[in-house]
């Protein structure tokens, strides 16, 4: 009886509900010898008076989760001028700004809802490219498996896709989204293997999405910048953020791989950026090493800075900080900051860095219509390391050495219990005696 009663329990919630929904379906049906133009006008207003009671019974999260946290995200069919040095001597000189040229006006990039990042704040300092989005967890985020790199890659059929997120703050692993600033707006320029030297507008992407993304075709480095002007009292804030993505294969054109690897990897009309220097012998899958020795180069337009202070955040925070030589260069070593558990240790463990350059010149001219007389010009470039041979072999050692000791230490036991064991010995006691 009981388990009948537990069958027939959902069907009679059903027809209740269904009833309740009848009672308060409002209208019910057309008067009788209603024409049908009366039946199409009930029926319509009928709907129209449901969906009415459907959205306001919608739940309030519903239409929170519809509002987002701001990311960077290009936005389809909005201009934009290309990363590009004439474009800010336009803006500084408006007698030239007529008849300068701003090539790529294409694409503009904008902040944009977030989907499903939960709220997450969006992040304040230097902003820079980062091929991982970030972590809603730190220790999600200090987790980073090889296969973290793998996340800015698209999977799909034809060409790889790359993906980049625009994030802001000096920490590799905590920095959040790039904030929108109207006043700031971001524009990206991409520079492609086989395409023009001076790059173009990076195409828009679809509405909604949180990153910028463009295929890679064809072997070669893609030299991804974004840029922002910002004007604060009588300085001229000019922020270059800079992704350099390298996409060779084992099996691929080895011509092409050639031409490649010897393109310059500078793009000349850019206010600022930097440039990781390539060693002579440096092979085609080359990997930075925790205690490497890693140089940069700082260039405007093309041309070495001297003088600029360039600072090297590793994946933990420890950072250094150096000033641009004659040759706009700087070297730092990569520190060693991975220490697992050995049980836990990974030779994959992929690590970020962050290089900042500042310069500061003393230029006038005019910001949309305000003046400055200072330009202070930021650049960013993140990359990846990973934690040296030597590293995991000492590890293997370690590990070995205290296999070793354990072994011998159960040896030396065992031998010392054995030495202690006497040997049965029989005496008899003549007690007649």
């Amino acid at each position: 009886m009981n388990r009948l009663w537990i069958r027939l329990l959902p069907l009679g919630l059903a027809l209740l509900t269904g009833s309740t929904v009848l009672a308060q379906d409002p209208g019910g049906r057309p008067p009788e010898g209603a024409s049908q133009e009366e039946k199409r006008a009930f029926y319509q207003k009928r709907a129209a008076e449901r969906a009415k009671a459907a959205e306001a019974a919608a739940p309030d999260a519903e239409r929170e989760k519809a509002a987002a946290a701001s990311v960077f995200v290009p936005t389809p069919g909005k201009p934009a001028r290309a990363m590009d040095h004439t474009a800010h001597m336009a803006d500084t000189a408006p007698a030239a700004a007529a008849s300068a040229a701003k090539p790529g006006d294409t694409a503009r990039p904008r902040m944009s809802g977030m989907p499903g990042m939960g709220g997450m704040r969006s992040g304040s300092g230097p902003i820079w490219l980062s091929d991982s989005p970030p972590s809603r967890g730190d220790g999600a985020a200090r987790g980073g498996m090889a296969g973290m790199g793998m996340m800015g890659m698209g999977t799909r059929s034809g060409p790889p896709t790359k993906r980049l997120w625009l994030r802001a703050g000096s920490d590799p692993v905590k920095s959040g989204f790039a904030r929108e600033e109207a006043d700031a707006p971001a524009q990206a320029w991409l520079v492609t293997p086989q395409g023009s030297p001076a790059g173009e507008a990076l195409p828009p992407a679809q509405e909604g999405k949180n990153y910028l993304s463009f295929p890679m075709p064809v072997q070669g480095y893609y030299r991804l910048y974004a840029t922002t002007r910002k004007l604060q009292g009588d300085t001229l804030n000019v922020s270059v953020a800079k992704a350099e993505v390298s996409n060779f294969s084992h099996g691929g054109n080895e011509e092409e791989r050639a031409v490649a690897i010897n393109a310059p990897r500078v793009l000349e009309s850019a206010p600022i950026e930097i440039v990781r220097e390539k060693a002579a012998d440096e092979p085609t899958f080359f990997q930075l090493k925790s205690g490497d020795e890693q140089a940069f180069v700082v260039l405007q337009k093309g041309i070495p800075t001297q003088g600029a202070r360039v600072r090297f955040v590793s994946h933990e925070g420890w950072s250094k900080e150096a000033v641009s030589d004659g040759q706009g260069r700087v070297s730092f070593q990569v520190v060693r900051d991975y220490f697992p558990p050995w049980d836990d240790f990974k030779k994959r463990f992929k690590a970020t860095y962050l290089v900042i350059a500042d310069v500061s010149a003393a230029e006038t001219g005019t910001y949309k219509d305000q003046a400055y007389s200072t330009v202070r010009y930021q650049s960013t470039l993140s990359g990846s390391y990973y934690p040296s041979p030597d590293d995991y072999r000492s590890y293997a050692w370690g590990l070995g050495l205290t296999v070793l000791f354990s072994v011998l230490g159960v040896v030396a036991i065992y031998v010392y219990r054995r030495k202690r064991v006497k040997s049965f010995k029989e005496v008899r006691f003549d007690e007649t005696e």
